[in-house]
């Protein structure tokens, strides 16, 4: 090509992206990612539908897709390439990154953080107003008709440890009589309300929807509190936390007008290694600059502080999201 001709192509070139900027064309290609959540219907689903909202109203070449998912397989679906974010939570994270159960020896080395304060989401589990047992009696009962999430989530293997914990097992209880079921929250709430089941294990942030549909149903119902040596097996075995559904988040479910004791987890938000850091900035960026949205997305994410967002992360801060934090001066 002789000079004349380059010359031609830098002005044509320049020429174009002159439209381009005039026009508000994006100078980012196209990007395709897939964001694991939670179980429809359920705290996590509605959070990231709208954190994703959000984040590709700001930047129209970001396009997320949205599909359920649970905080155990979560970090393997970001680990095996097939999600580039899902939501996480703290002490499974940690159990991923490090091959721990219940990962399998298994490294998922391609984790990493978007910072966390996401949703802390306390452990629910409600019962018939007229069963008068507390949660141990419960558990221990080889005639147990529960219902939880799918299999591979959060909720579903804190059920499995907390059975252990009282020798009992799902075999044990279906020999017996009993049952133990896996569904979404509304097939868990329509088998509550049904009379198929009669305790419903579940997990989200105050006031969850679970929570608050069965509350509005036609069977009455009441929250149990966790007794102490389960949840301290949970915290110092597993690393789970200790906390309270406050007095009054639910009127018919706390009768009472007295504090739920109960276990707790934190949630993140995770992200594939593989994606690049301009785009963990940007997701990151929009995100903290929006933060002002999140109360009219779910109440708890009122909670949510940059400022703290990024410390004591189960795995490593990506270092889009350390860039965004830092420029933003949330972050030194």
């Amino acid at each position: 090509m002789n000079k004349t001709a380059q010359s031609m192509g830098r002005r044509l070139a320049a020429a174009l992206l002159g439209v381009g900027l005039l026009f508000g064309t994006s100078a980012h290609a196209d990007e395709n990612l897939e964001w694991a959540s939670g179980s429809p219907g359920g705290s996590w689903f509605t959070i990231v539908t709208g954190l994703s909202n959000i984040v590709q109203e700001k930047n129209p070449d970001i396009k997320i897709r949205v599909v359920p998912g649970g905080g155990r397989d979560n970090p393997t679906f970001i680990d095996k390439g097939i999600s580039q974010l899902g939501m996480g939570i703290d002490f499974l994270a940690a159990a991923a990154s490090k091959g721990e159960d219940p990962y399998a020896g298994k490294k998922h080395e391609t984790l990493r953080s978007l910072g966390g304060t996401w949703a802390p989401a306390e452990f629910h589990v409600i019962v018939p107003a007229d069963d008068k047992r507390t949660l141990d009696q419960i558990l221990a009962d080889p005639k147990i008709r529960i219902g939880t999430s799918p299999k591979a989530t959060s909720e579903e293997l804190t059920l499995m440890r907390a059975l252990e914990f009282y020798q009992n097992t799902p075999d044990k209880i279906s020999a017996a009589g009993g049952t133990v079921i896996n569904g979404t929250y509304n097939q868990l709430i329509s088998a509550f309300q049904d009379d198929q089941i009669d305790v419903l294990w579940g997990a989200g942030s105050v006031p969850t929807g679970i929570a608050l549909e069965v509350e509005t149903g036609r069977r009455d119902a009441r929250l149990v509190n966790f007794p102490e040596p389960l949840m301290a097996h949970f915290a110092e075995k597993f690393g789970y936390g200790k906390g309270t559904i406050p007095a009054g988040s639910y009127a018919k479910l706390q009768p009472t007008g007295e504090p739920t004791t109960v276990t707790t987890m934190e949630a993140l938000i995770l992200v594939s290694s593989t994606v690049s850091e301009d785009t963990a900035y940007r997701i990151t960026k929009t995100l903290i600059e929006n933060r002002d949205r999140f109360p009219n997305i779910y109440k708890v994410l009122a909670k949510y502080d940059p400022a703290t967002a990024w410390q004591n992360q189960p795995v490593a801060l990506h270092p889009g999201a350390e860039k965004a934090y830092k420029e933003l001066g949330f972050m030194k």
